[in-house]
Order: structure tokens, then C-alpha cells, then sequence
């Protein structure tokens, strides 16, 4: 179980810094960004750099829900950050291939980030749910 705003919260930071690190070319921030989501997924709450910085300011708890979703999301989204690593590192840059295969995941998390954290839709939760349920028929 985790608290329910902490997917949240996680979201709309990786959606503020994506932005920002696209805006000022700070291509190092995707894999940093890849690695803390990865930690996240493999370790749990206790690896998330994002529910440091949640507990440490003064928002109130919100319900408990299951982890396991929110996780799945997690495992989409660093997927598509190392695959937007290797496309900033490997293509030269300001070409097409780097646009699309670098920015262009990095860009699909932040988007799908935000949409998360403005609206409670999770694309990567419900995908979870879906599967789950079809796995139980």
C-alpha cells in the first residue's frame, strides 16, 4: 500500500522536470531521471528520491491504495527513459532520429506525467488493471 498522493506528486515532478531539462537542453537529467524511477520500481517507497521529498513537506496523507499500479507505471516510465537516454547518446544530435528516439520518450513520460498528476489518469495504471483482470479470466 502507498499513500495515495504520493504517485501523485512523483508524477508532476518528473512532468516539471522533464519540461524543464527539454527547455534548457539538459539531456543528463533523462537517464538521472531513469535511474531514480528504476530505484523506485525495484526498491519500493523506501528507494524513491520523490517520497523523501514528499514526506519532508507538509502535505496531508491522503488514502492508502495499492502499490502494485502505480509501480507498473514506474516500470513503463523508466523503459521509456533509458530507451530516450540511448537516443540522446547515440544519434547525433539535432537530427530527426535524435528528436524522435531521445526527446520524443522523454517527452511521451513527461506528457503522460502530467496528465497523471492533474487529472488521477494513470495510462500505466490502467494498462496494470487491464492486465490484471484479464489474467483472472
Amino acid at each position: 500500500m502507498v499513500d495515495s498522493r504520493l504517485p501523485r506528486f512523483s508524477q508532476a515532478m518528473q512532468a516539471i522536470v522533464l519540461a524543464v531539462a527539454f527547455l534548457v537542453d539538459a539531456r543528463f537529467v533523462v537517464p538521472a531521471l531513469a535511474l531514480v524511477l528504476g530505484a523506485s520500481v525495484l526498491g519500493g517507497p523506501r528507494f524513491n528520491l520523490w517520497a523523501y521529498l514528499y514526506r519532508a513537506l507538509p502535505i496531508p496523507a491522503g488514502e492508502p491504495e495499492p502499490a502494485a499500479p502505480p509501480r507498473f507505471a514506474q516500470m513503463i516510465g523508466t523503459v521509456f527513459l533509458v530507451l530516450g537516454t540511448i537516443g540522446l547518446y547515440l544519434f547525433e544530435t539535432e537530427t530527426t532520429m535524435w528528436w524522435v528516439l531521445g526527446w520524443g520518450p522523454a517527452l511521451a513520460v513527461a506528457a503522460l506525467s502530467a496528465i497523471a498528476a492533474i487529472t488521477s489518469f494513470c495510462l500505466g495504471c490502467e494498462i496494470y488493471l487491464l492486465l490484471h483482470r484479464t489474467r483472472q479470466t
